[in-house]
């Protein structure tokens, strides 16, 4: 994705990202745009055009909402795999699908 580290599809990553979301009023959480910082420390920006699939995981004891999002960047789409850990709130994206 244009500024961001390069990441080959299915490689796993841990980028920790800003993102704002939507919570609807049964408690149903859609991401709505991310922003996180290049190598070269300029903040950018990505709208999340599409979530395509929301569910709760558990790894190794640690409670984290996944979602898989399609990202526009420029003319080209990407999806990525973003996750929200539930205790701390902290999200991060996890892989490029």
């Amino acid at each position: 994705m244009d500024g961001m580290p390069k990441m080959q599809a299915g490689e796993s990553v841990d980028i920790p990202v800003q993102v704002m979301a939507l919570t609807d009023r049964d408690g149903r959480t859609t991401p709505i745009w991310f922003r996180l910082e290049a190598p070269d420390h300029q903040v950018l920006r990505y709208h999340i055009r599409k979530t395509i699939s929301r569910s709760e995981k558990n790894y190794v004891g640690i409670r984290e909402k996944q979602f898989i999002c399609i990202v526009q960047t420029g003319e080209f789409e990407h999806t990525i795999e973003l996750r929200c850990n539930t205790e701390t709130q902290r999200w991060r994206i996890v892989q490029l699908l």
